[in-house]
């Protein structure tokens, strides 16, 4: 029996391709169930693995990375994006490599192994600088600002944040990734701002964030916006009357978690069940807070997401 020899094509091929985003774009716009998506990404995978399409498969096997990882299958997606990287090394596709660093530094920070988290990071970064690719420049200072976030280095997350805003700015209007990136920047900085106190500036980011997910309507940017009012509103103290104020504040975490549900971004509705839990607590509202608290650490526990878990068991002996 033969062996069918192997494309070794930098890049996968134009229709490989169209066919990946139309799978993965379903997805994240919520029209396609992540189940159904990673069904189909798994075939495409198949598909090219059968044709000898190193570039091909590897394109798919990135975007099984993403999909587990949101699914909360780390060691799942970890498996991916390294088979990934493997496959576009052999090509020589330096571009594509970045994005496997960068994809990887990302799992790593969903599952708190920062340090490993930042070397992914950096190496990218350095990676798509030096290539001039400013979308995934960008995208690299972005993650790795959120990084310093988790570990209380607001002045280093903030320096990343602000600079991979500078970037994404420059980035033509129509580029895919665009909006979805700011949204991403303003909800951090939000976080940045609470924390630094300076809610004014905390208020104006959520907002930002805020408009840019009513005009897109996508399931990432509703909910990463969402979250980012009910946060600031927590910490603005706008909900001190207990009907409208209440209500619309609870609501933000309700919409935020409906939108990562539709999507079925584990790891996101359960870091939503933590910032709600918190603004419960603040709000005297101790017995739901702590419920929401449990549910989120167990979550947190099963998907491996390791400093979250830490973070909300911390809340929630506080609360005893």
């Amino acid at each position: 029996m033969s062996t069918p020899l192997r494309s070794l094509d930098a890049e996968p091929s134009p229709e490989f391709n169209t066919r990946c985003l139309e799978v993965h774009n379903a997805w994240t716009d919520g029209n396609k169930p992540l189940d159904e998506a990673i069904a189909e990404m798994t075939a495409l995978r198949g598909e090219a693995t059968v044709d000898g399409m190193v570039a091909n498969q590897a394109r798919a096997e990135t975007f099984l990375g993403i999909m587990y990882a949101y699914q909360g299958n780390l060691a799942s997606s970890i498996q991916y994006f390294e088979r990934a990287r493997a496959l576009f090394t052999q090509v020589g596709n330096l571009r594509r490599i970045a994005i496997c660093d960068l994809n990887l530094g990302e799992t790593y920070r969903y599952k708190g192994d920062f340090n490993r988290a930042r070397q992914y990071f950096e190496r990218a970064y350095e990676a798509h600088k030096e290539l001039d690719d400013r979308d995934n420049e960008a995208t690299a200072l972005c993650n790795r600002g959120q990084m310093f976030l988790s570990l209380g280095d607001l002045d280093n997350a903030h320096e990343d944040l602000t600079l991979a805003y500078s970037i994404v700015c420059e980035l033509p209007v129509e580029n895919p990734n665009r909006d979805t990136l700011i949204c991403e920047i303003h909800r951090s900085l939000t976080a940045v701002y609470i924390a630094q106190n300076r809610l004014d500036s905390a208020l104006s980011e959520a907002r930002a964030a805020y408009a840019i997910a009513e005009r897109t309507q996508k399931p990432f940017d509703i909910g990463y916006a969402n979250r980012a009012m009910g946060q600031v509103t927590t910490a603005l103290c706008l909900a001190a009357v207990e009907d409208d104020g209440i209500a619309s504040l609870d609501t933000y975490f309700q919409q935020a978690n409906e939108a990562f549900r539709e999507i079925n971004a584990e790891g996101e509705v359960a870091r939503t069940m933590f910032e709600h839990a918190i603004s419960l607590a603040r709000r005297g509202r101790r017995i739901m807070a702590a419920k929401k608290l449990q549910l989120a650490i167990v979550i947190f526990t099963r998907l491996g997401m390791i400093d979250d878990a830490a973070k909300a068991a911390e809340a929630q002996r506080e609360m005893l």
